[in-house]
């Protein structure tokens, strides 16, 4: 009954309606210069709304090829409809009112504010089931002040990181709840759906499923969870992966995405578990170790069957050496930390640290059940952080996951400073609190790390709407331009591109690289192997700046330098954006 919730329960609702709210607010502000040209910060949100015009405009549910890439084979991508569901059921909604262009706008600065208030009522569900409503507010309120997660939930940030951090709430909020047997089905069903968004939830199934295994074999009271999350996990990851793939991906064979190397052991650990925990029963330790055992025994067995190639190497390593080592290296949101600089490693690690070392030591000042939650979150951080460790983007996931450590931390210190009789060291220790925040952390640790870098000439302005512009006086075609700018170049003009920065499309990003790497006779071999009418170059891109360094006497270093080749025919452009027409008598016929 609502009268015998306590009151600050409800009290903490309204506050972080209150404060996510607000947050919203002040994004919606801090990014309106980007809203008329659609001035997306990663090119990967572009491409989503390039997907999402074409689904609108008629390409099948489970065709997400793109079409305008690699023409006339398309460009294969490995996305879901998960992600591109809600963003086009905004955009249906509100086109009547605000027509097609407003109703596209509206619908991507939505978005990721609507599944950042998801993500702050997970954590703020998950929080109190850990420490109470108080502490709860206070990470809520440390997650909307976090820059290294709002960076992935800003207008105009319609890409699927946020889902991805927003379902490990998710299934955090299932490891903490009091009743196993919810607890375990919402976990599962939310990692299901992560599953079908990214592989990169790999690393994280496997870290709860430990962890429900453990508490499961430690006390019988919480074998419901680890079996209903087993359960729900298999029965929903196979109708899933049908539903939004097709029948035939369950026959399909994938190492970068959920498909049927994946799917049959997590269908295997369902059937198992819950045949065992029937047959066997729960009533022992030894019994339960059991059960454990044998569920996870049939993953990995029907794994080492359907695994193939995915059970070694690296699935990237197909893009062949010239992609592999120009392009997939030098994403470094994708890279281990030791490869990061010196600020960025410690953005990584510091609040991951931080919320673990403070998890520990509320675990060590409580008992019972409580203890055993702290200890929980503080397994789960540990693993969260190590994979952190080892692919920088996942940092958000660890920082989410060290909140309600830091935020019992902080509300314990702010206890004492309080006690304390001097008023200067009252207020001069509850300020100093900041530092302990996220955003004060890594403020302080970037100001103190950070080397100066070397100047050089910015890459963002050659995805502006303003510097593509020239591109649209030309009839639609296919043109031949830098990774970076295909999404870009998709979303503001009505052409085709040879390769984007999307891993499955080996042959379109290998003849990019080699394209302009290549010195300019074998560059104009592999250009004229394309459909490409037109080059496209931009001053200052970073990653015509990369292939300038991989060859000094390759194409893009010689346009760097003015140097065009007679098969390029200059076109006057203003700005940064150069525009050559690839002469007709030098065009090899595509093979």
């Amino acid at each position: 009954m609502a009268s015998l919730r306590p009151p600050d329960r409800d009290l903490s609702r309204l506050w972080a309606l209150a404060i996510w709210l607000a947050c919203c607010a002040v994004m919606v502000w801090l990014f309106r210069a980007d809203y008329a040209a659609l001035g997306f910060r990663d090119p990967d949100d572009a491409m989503r709304l390039a997907q999402l015009r074409d689904w609108i405009g008629g390409q099948p549910f489970h065709d997400i090829s793109q079409h305008r890439v690699n023409p006339p084979i398309g460009g294969p991508m490995h996305w879901s409809r998960i992600v591109d569901m809600p963003i086009a059921a905004l955009i249906l909604l509100l086109r009547p009112l605000l027509g097609a262009g407003g109703a596209e706008l509206a619908a991507c600065i939505l978005a990721p504010l609507l599944l950042l208030g998801g993500l702050a009522a997970a954590l703020l569900v998950a929080a109190r089931r850990v420490a109470g409503p108080g502490i709860a507010l206070l990470s809520v309120a440390l997650l909307l002040t976090s820059p290294s997660i709002l960076a992935q939930f800003t207008p105009l940030r319609i890409d699927h990181h946020g889902w991805q951090i927003m379902l490990a709430t998710l299934a955090l909020a299932g490891a903490m709840d009091g009743r196993p047997l919810r607890g375990g089905m919402v976990a599962g069903l939310a990692l299901a759906l992560w599953l079908q968004i990214s592989s990169e939830s790999l690393p994280y199934v496997a870290l709860f499923g430990a962890l429900f295994a453990l508490r499961h074999w430690i006390a019988a009271d919480q074998a419901p969870r680890f079996i209903a999350f087993a359960a729900t996990l298999g029965g929903a990851a196979l109708p899933l992966l049908a539903l939004l793939r097709g029948p035939g991906a369950v026959a399909a064979r994938y190492c970068d995405a959920l498909s049927h190397v994946y799917v049959w052991p997590l269908v295997a650990l369902a059937i198992a578990t819950a045949g065992a925990a029937r047959l066997i029963g729960v009533q022992t330790a030894g019994r339960r170790l059991a059960i454990a055992a044998i569920g996870g025994g049939a993953a990995i067995m029907t794994f080492l069957v359907t695994g193939g190639p995915c059970l070694s190497g690296d699935p990237f390593a197909a893009l062949g050496p010239l992609a592999y080592r120009l392009w997939y290296l030098q994403v470094m949101e994708g890279r281990p930390i030791w490869e990061q600089s010196l600020s960025i490693q410690g953005v990584i690690v510091l609040p991951s640290l931080l919320g673990l070392g403070a998890s520990l030591m509320a675990a060590r000042r409580s008992r019972g059940e409580a203890r055993m939650r702290w200890l929980a979150l503080a397994l789960l951080l540990g693993g969260a952080t190590g994979v952190a460790m080892l692919v920088m983007r996942a940092l958000s996931v660890a920082h989410v996951l060290a909140l309600p450590g830091i935020a019992w931390l902080l509300s314990a210190l702010f206890r004492r400073a309080q006690a304390r009789a001097q008023a200067l060291v009252r207020v001069a220790g509850s300020v100093a609190l900041v530092l302990l925040t996220p955003a004060g952390l890594c403020a302080l640790w970037v100001a103190v790390a950070a080397k100066p870098e070397p100047r050089r000439t910015a890459s963002a302005n050659c995805r502006a709407a303003a510097v593509l512009a020239p591109l649209q006086g030309l009839p639609p075609t296919t043109l031949f331009a830098p990774l970076d700018l295909g999404p870009d170049i998709l979303v503001q003009t009505r052409h085709s591109v040879i390769g984007t920065a999307h891993h499955r499309n080996a042959a379109g990003i290998t003849a990019v690289i080699e394209g302009f790497v290549a010195a300019p006779d074998q560059a104009r071999r592999a250009i004229g192997r394309t459909r490409a009418r037109y080059l496209v170059s931009c001053d200052g891109l970073n990653e015509l700046r990369l292939y300038g360094e991989a060859n000094r006497h390759g194409l893009a270093a010689l346009l760097a330098r003015g140097r065009t080749p007679a098969w390029l025919e200059p076109l006057p452009v203003a700005g940064p954006l150069r525009l050559y027409r690839i002469r007709p008598l030098y065009r090899i016929r595509p093979e």
